[in-house]
């Protein structure tokens, strides 16, 4: 009996943090759905009548679409660099065995403790130096930088799990270190790829500190900040349209999320099931 009532209760939890996690979206689609008039009287209740005005208007003036592609260059960029720097100084990390390999891990692991805040007026200062603000690169470089030390250490977390006698055999067929990296280890790490590309494709594409702090030109914006276009004079905002234009913006990292949610799980429990 009380087995069955720690079963409910459990059950009960999850369907309420459920819908506490889904209200908001679900909500969110339905008010971009809305005339502006109902949107001013009734933005709790459910659409009285549906129209796609907000969405015509928002891809009408061709920003959201700029915006949308800003942040998808950023993204992509920002993510191979990740996987491609992470994975190969995680391999050498794990495989190759030299005096300061600890000290460099340890090096990695202690950017994980730097927070975000206090590089901003640094880098502002270096990246007007260096002439680059309103451009893609100003965002990238620190995407990348701050995703290091988390990503080499679910790569080489993966990577100590494979046996070293594969690597050995490898050598002795002939294969250089760029060879069997390329040609065997990297494949083996797909789920990994999967996992750490679909969690920073969604932190990256809904940056807002980095974007805003050296960005300001309305053509390298990207989506996160481009979203404030809809806040007019003296705070007014067209909630029509920024409702749809936040449903637009969400749709790419939700389709990532829910196509990749398995392939996700099994990077994140990889390494912990091997051995």
């Amino acid at each position: 009996m009380k087995k069955k009532i720690t079963k409910l209760l459990v059950i009960t939890g999850i369907v309420i943090l459920v819908i506490i996690q889904i209200y908001p979206v679900i909500w969110l689609f339905m008010a971009s759905l809305k005339p502006v008039t109902e949107l001013n009287t009734a933005p709790f209740s459910l659409p009285q009548k549906l129209t796609l005005t907000n969405y015509v208007k928002v891809t009408g003036d061709g920003k959201i679409g700029m915006y949308m592609i800003n942040s998808l260059k950023v993204t992509a960029i920002s993510i191979i660099l990740i996987v491609f720097l992470s994975s190969t100084a995680a391999f050498s990390l794990s495989k190759f065995a030299f005096k300061i390999s600890k000290k460099i891990y340890a090096f990695f692991s202690l950017g994980i403790m730097i927070p975000v805040q206090i590089t901003l007026i640094p880098l502002f200062i270096f990246y007007s130096r260096l002439n680059i603000l309103n451009t893609s690169f100003s965002i990238i470089l620190p995407q990348v930088g701050f995703a290091l030390p988390l990503t080499v250490m679910i790569f080489l977390n993966f990577y100590i799990f494979i046996p070293n006698e594969l690597i050995e055999a490898a050598i002795i067929d002939g294969c250089s270190s760029y060879r069997i990296f390329f040609q065997i280890i990297f494949p083996l790490s797909s789920n990994t790829v999967i996992t750490v590309s679909s969690i920073y494709f969604i932190l990256i594409w809904n940056d807002f500190i980095f974007a805003n702090t050296f960005i300001s030109e309305t053509t390298a914006k990207t989506v996160a900040i481009g979203l404030r276009d809809y806040v007019g004079a003296f705070g007014n905002v067209d909630w029509g349209s920024t409702f749809a234009a936040i449903a637009i913006s969400i749709l790419p990292p939700m389709i990532i999320y829910f196509a990749l949610n398995n392939k996700v799980t099994a990077g994140m429990t990889q390494g912990a099931t091997k051995g």
